[in-house]
């Protein structure tokens, strides 16, 4: 499979190191990983981003860990380029945070929401996350949750289970969620929730450098039966289209050979080829049609 095979990444991030990417959770990436991946420009996510059909770029209002990628910032970036689509994000704890979200997606024309409560200190429980989640309800725009664990320390993990999101599903049985990271550790935790619910599933992002959790993954969702569930993302720019697909292909091989699951080959092409932006109600990539005139900044 070659890389322009992959349909849409849905899971893409922009930001330099120390002025988006801060303290703590800067050093902590030096700290767990020995470099510095999350510092990537504009230009040069455009540029990767040409791997995949179409990609999804995430803002992240993450201060308490130190991470602000504005909604702004993001809108600017896919201004004009019609094979991305940004995503606002908004930490439900912020003082007018349902308006925030609101202005993101009617003035700034941003077309789903990223959270991660264990970055952003709220439970998803929250009356406060409840009251976002009305407003992404209300747009009718996807809702992606970092719903796993992390290597800094400066996050809360006890909100990071994926079970905590079987309520949230509950409450909002017609809003389109994934979990990002098959909600490692915990995936069949993840998976377990999400074949409950018709509009939830996961992404395989940053899974490339763990073959052995991957494969479990898979396994799971070939006995969980959600295999269609599973959406394509790197993570980008902690991994690449290239070397996802080249993990998925080791992983479906361990699989195999392991007698875990006969997870083929047309297995991982048919999550690489996923209309995912169909599934997350998209319909067509960013074509400015609908979003307001947006001045990109020089």
């Amino acid at each position: 499979m070659t890389q322009a095979q992959v349909a849409v990444d849905v899971h893409t991030h922009l930001g330099q190191h120390g002025t988006h990417v801060c303290d703590p959770l800067a050093h902590d990436e030096i700290r767990a990983w020995g470099e510095v991946s999350w510092n990537v420009t504009p230009e040069e996510h455009r540029h990767a981003a040409e791997a995949a059909g179409t990609s999804i770029v995430l803002a992240f209002d993450a201060e308490p860990v130190g991470v602000v990628v504005p909604n702004d910032y993001v809108a600017d970036t896919v201004a004009g380029h019609d094979n991305l689509i940004g995503f606002a994000s908004v930490n439900p704890n912020r003082p007018g945070a349902p308006a925030l979200l609101d202005d993101a997606i009617t003035t700034l024309g941003l077309r789903g929401l990223k959270l991660g409560p264990c970055y952003q200190h709220f439970h998803p429980h929250d009356p406060a996350c409840f009251d976002l989640l009305e407003v992404a309800a209300h747009h009718q725009i996807p809702v992606i949750w970092h719903q796993g664990t992390t290597f800094t320390p400066a996050a809360i993990v006890d909100y990071a289970r994926p079970l905590q999101l079987d309520q949230v599903a509950r409450r909002f049985p017609d809003l389109r969620m994934w979990i990002a990271h098959f909600g490692h550790p915990w995936a069949e935790e993840a998976l377990s929730v999400i074949r409950r619910h018709e509009h939830f599933y996961v992404d395989v992002s940053a899974l490339d450098t763990r073959p052995w959790q991957l494969a479990q993954a898979l396994t799971a969702a070939k006995e969980y039966r959600v295999f269609d569930r599973i959406l394509f993302g790197t993570d980008y720019p902690f991994s690449t289209v290239e070397r996802t697909v080249a993990g998925l292909r080791k992983a479906a091989g361990l699989c195999r050979t392991l007698g875990m699951a006969d997870v083929t080959d047309d297995d991982v092409d048919r999550i690489c080829q996923q209309n995912s932006l169909a599934l997350l109600g998209l319909g067509v990539p960013n074509d400015g049609a609908d979003a307001p005139e947006r001045t990109v900044a020089p």
